[in-house]
């Protein structure tokens, strides 16, 4: 077997003790010189060490100043200086394993006799308690292995490695590093056993050390065992390979908390949830070193503490094992009252002498709470326990008695001097109820209630607790004028106190107390209504003067955002150079062409095109603005630019290839429309549309690399996506088309009509169903855009003969106890659209509205024509014959060229016939005569 650095330290140890203390001699002179280098420290360091002792003079408790002050003092000489600063640091703190291990190496250093060594031990002793920490336990047993040279020292070193263990043997992390070293340990004794029944016991130890690793679920167990069969040269025992599965089982189960413990950075909750996890197996060892671990890790968290005294205190139960964590605890957190509470009755739980208690006790008032209250809670517990120490007797007062007393005694007067530990007087209410109950001294117990009700004498509820006292230790006398005072005094409550003294008066009242009490209640509830009355007043003209400045300040701030909204629209008409609209007639106005009406889109064999010279006369006037409404061609702008020809890749072409995805849910993002579109073909580009914030708007366009591609992603329209109904339809970015109904809305003898389903049917279920009867061509579920049923659902299947046998067997069949409703698929007509050449022009006033209600039309529906215009009736018919003329004539003499195309179905401005442009060249010479003015005096009906 090859010799391991145990081994090497052992040959070292028996055989070159001489050696050794030749290099010991020389690690002291090399030690010296580097003192004598740094025995003098420079101006700068010498001025912080000052600085840090005079900070932690008048703030002992100031665990920066300790660290930075050892971190300095560590590279002088002055080694009872440091050790100085350290026996503070430990008296006020508990220190972490890596501050132990530094101060164990420094004693070390300069250990020279058997007192020296004895510190060192002390010092470890005092330090494993702390915190767990395998790594000060590793120091603690290398530091025995120089004592091994005899008997004894390899007994003390022995018994220091099972200590180590049973503190830190389970930890599954590190745990195995101890395990190690304690084997290693004993394969070197073994080197030094001759053959014969010595070296068979140490072999044997070894064996049994390895089956209780083997035991234990830690970290690298793989390769224990194959060690453990190289040192048995053969097979382990079945019981061994029952124990060492069992134990992986366990580590596969507890590696996730591991890896999450260690890697992530809010260890509290991993441990938490480790510990959540410990607790269902009920191994009290491993969840005490799992809370061990947790509170090394997050020494200051109060919850966890009371978490693991909670847990210890219920379960173990043992004051060797309950109490050093109380004291470890109170140390970490010194805040805590809770704990402290905790401590004292755990002391009592455990029958500890009562001088212990009162010397904890006393070391929790030494402390220093933040909280005033704490120092209450403290209070409260300490009593509560001297309580139920106190042997109380009728007939004298005996020693505890005397001592429970002079603690109340101690404890109000501590608690006055606390500004603000006691505001609701407990600690006083706790006295007197024990003066009046146990002492007997009635007396006493009222002079207590009279210092309370001066603190809180115009409470009705502690008046109520007063009067409560005096009805069960009390007399009548007493308590009916407690009842009186208390109406008196009392502000916030009256009624409470008013209500319990009509009572009393009616139970043992005479017929004058009686009156004499409503009397008194009568005054008293007139007196607090008329003061509440003006406080109301006062409070409601408040109220109004603050909402009213509410108000104000809203509308400041929406004529602020009106007034801003307006220059904003001024500034991008005046960018586009837009035009507003006038209602006064313009003097020299010009007619425009007048498109034509249709009445369906499909018919567009009439093309009326109005051609107006464009020359303008030099006539060196202003040019005129067009009227509101004028959507026609404009003389001082050039012809827009025509649109991409259909078929063009980069236009028409494009959008055919691309579909339109809406109703998706908020949470779908680009790669779940990629991985659902992918179904359907090669995806080019997903294009999600968001909100500023990055946030999804619900729809999105998907292209695809053919159009055959996207023709096959919009068969799948209405497939749910996380519950909701996915909207797949063309891609339409103008809104050319609007939206298109694509099922047939006739009648369908192939497809039934099916509603009053239950919301909870689907799709597969009605597939299920009327499966049964024949071929399916398509099952349709409405439903909402939420992916909610609507309860209705169309079937339609390959023939009709199916569909008529469905109808038979299904109508009025239940699914999942609701009755359905089944028929031929026959929808109702629709109302057709109104031509889009029939509709209102919304620039002349027109509107969709036909019911203006009781009040007409809205100020956003006011026609801007004129009203001698906008007739109706008899003179429609006159009217039109005027606007006929107007419209082919451009005054001025300007030529006009008519090009039309034969359509009788045509019509104008909404009129049933068409315009028909003048018969002859006499008609159009007469109109072009006329000026703007003549046709103007025309429209207004004057001569």
């Amino acid at each position: 077997m090859s010799k391991t650095h145990l081994d090497v330290d052992m040959e070292a140890e028996l055989e070159g003790i001489d050696d050794s203390d030749e290099d010991m001699d020389k690690e002291d002179i090399d030690e010296d010189i580097l003192d004598d280098d740094d025995d003098e420290f420079d101006a700068d360091t010498l001025a912080k060490i000052s600085s840090l002792e005079e900070e932690l003079t008048n703030n002992p408790f100031n665990y920066t100043a300790y660290t930075d002050l050892i971190s300095i003092l560590r590279k002088g000489s002055d080694f009872d200086k440091l050790r100085s600063v350290r026996e503070k640091f430990r008296t006020n703190y508990p220190l972490s394993g890596d501050l132990w291990i530094q101060w164990t190496q420094d004693e070390m250093k300069i250990a020279a006799s058997e007192e020296d060594k004895k510190m060192i031990v002390n010092l470890f002793e005092d330090g494993v308690k702390d915190y767990i920490s395998v790594e000060l336990w590793l120091e603690y047993c290398k530091f025995f292995l120089g004592e091994i040279g005899t008997p004894e020292g390899i007994d003390k070193a022995r018994d220091v490695f099972e200590r180590s263990l049973i503190a830190c043997g389970l930890h599954t992390g590190k745990g195995s590093l101890l395990w190690d070293s304690y084997r290693e340990f004993e394969v070197a004794l073994l080197a030094t056993k001759a053959p014969g029944e010595e070296k068979d016991k140490q072999k044997s130890r070894i064996i049994n050390l390895m089956k209780r690793q083997l035991r234990v679920p830690l970290l690298d167990m793989d390769n224990t065992l194959e060690e453990f069969k190289v040192l048995i040269e053969g097979e382990p025992d079945p019981n061994v390979i029952r124990d060492f599965h069992k134990a992986k089982e366990k580590l596969a189960k507890i590696e996730q908390f591991e890896i999450s413990v260690m890697n992530n950075e809010e260890t509290l909750e991993a441990y938490k949830e480790y510990i959540k996890f410990e607790l269902k197996s009920k191994d009290p060892a491993r969840i005490q070193m799992l809370y061990e671990r947790a509170i090394t890790d997050n020494c200051l968290n109060t919850d966890l503490w009371s978490e693991y005294l909670s847990y210890l205190d219920t379960n173990i139960k043992i004051d060797t094992v309950c109490l050093p964590v109380f004291r470890r605890a109170v140390r970490n957190c010194p805040w805590s009252s809770n704990i402290w509470s905790d401590y004292l009755l755990s002391l009592e739980r455990y029958e500890k002498d009562h001088a212990e208690i009162v010397k904890v006790f006393e070391e929790s008032l030494a402390v220093g709470f933040g909280d005033p209250t704490s120092y209450l809670e403290v209070w409260l517990t300490y009593i509560t326990y001297m309580r139920r120490r106190t042997a109380f007797d009728k007939e004298k007062e005996t020693e505890t008695m005397a001592d429970l007393r002079k603690a109340f005694d101690t404890a109000c007067q501590h608690l006055v001097s606390v500004a603000g530990s006691d505001p609701e007087c407990l600690m006083l209410k706790f006295y007197a109820n024990i003066e009046a109950d146990q002492f007997r001294n009635l007396e006493n117990a009222r002079k207590i209630w009279a210092d309370v009700l001066q603190v809180h004498q115009f409470q009705a509820a502690v008046w109520m607790e007063a009067i409560e006292f005096e009805k069960i230790f009390g007399d009548k006398k007493h308590l009916r004028k407690k009842l009186e005072r208390a109406l008196e005094k009392s502000h916030d409550n009256p009624e409470a106190i008013a209500k319990a003294w009509i009572q009393f008066e009616r139970e043992e009242g005479s017929l004058e107390s009686y009156d004499h009490c409503r009397k008194m209640v009568k005054i008293k509830l007139e007196k607090i209504e008329s003061v509440r009355e003006k406080e109301r007043l006062v409070l409601e003209t408040n109220q109004e003067k603050d909402k009213a400045k509410v108000e104000k300040k809203k509308e400041k701030d929406k004529q602020h955002r009106r007034d801003k909204r307006h220059q904003a629209s001024e500034s991008k008409k005046q960018e586009k150079g837009e035009f507003e609209p006038k209602l006064e007639p313009t003097p020299e106005f010009k007619v425009p062409g007048v498109p034509s009406r249709h009445g369906n889109e499909e018919n567009l064999d009439v093309d009326v095109k109005v051609e107006i010279d464009l020359q303008e006369p030099e006539t060196g006037k202003k040019r005129i603005e067009p009227p509101p409404g004028y959507t026609g061609p404009r003389l001082d702008q050039p012809p827009k630019r025509q649109k991409l020809e259909e078929g063009d890749d980069s236009g028409e072409g494009k959008n055919r290839a691309t579909v339109f995805l809406s109703n998706l849910d908020f949470e779908v993002d680009e790669d779940t429309i990629n991985n659902l579109m992918g179904k359907s073909g090669k995806v080019k580009e997903v294009r999600l549309v968001r909100k500023p914030d990055g946030k999804s708007k619900g729809y999105a366009f998907v292209e695809f690399s053919s159009v055959s591609e996207a023709e096959a992603a919009k068969k799948r329209d209405n497939e749910l996506v996380k519950g909701r109904p996915m909207y797949i339809s063309d891609c339409d970015p103008d809104r050319k088309k609007g939206p298109v109904f694509k099922y047939s809305t006739g009648l369908d003898t192939k497809k039934l009509f099916v509603k009053g389903l239950d919301p909870n049917v689907s799709k597969e279920d009605l597939s299920r169903v009327f499966g049964e009867f024949g071929k399916l061509a398509d099952v349709r579920l409405v439903t909402y855009r939420n992916g909610h049923s609507k309860g209705i659902a169309f079937v339609e299947y390959v023939d009709e003969v199916a569909a008529a046998k469905a109808l038979v067997k299904t109508d009025g069949m239940k699914i999942k106890d609701k009755e359905i409703e089944v028929a031929i698929s026959n929808p109702p007509k629709r109302k057709p659209e109104e031509p889009q050449d029939m509709k209102d022009i919304k620039s002349l006033g027109g509107t969709s509205q036909k019911d203006f209600g009781p009040r007409g039309k809205g100020r956003s529906q006011l026609a801007f024509m004129p009203r001698s215009v906008a007739t109706s009736g008899s003179t429609a018919t006159a009217n039109k014959q005027k606007l006929d003329l107007v419209k082919f004539v451009k005054p001025g003499g300007a030529s006009v060229k008519m090009v039309s195309k034969s359509d009788s179905n045509g019509s104008s401005n909404g009129s049933t016939a068409a315009a028909e442009p003048p018969k002859d060249a006499a008609e159009i010479a007469a109109a072009a005569k006329k000026s703007n003015d003549d046709f103007r005096k025309m429209l207004l009906g004057q001569k």
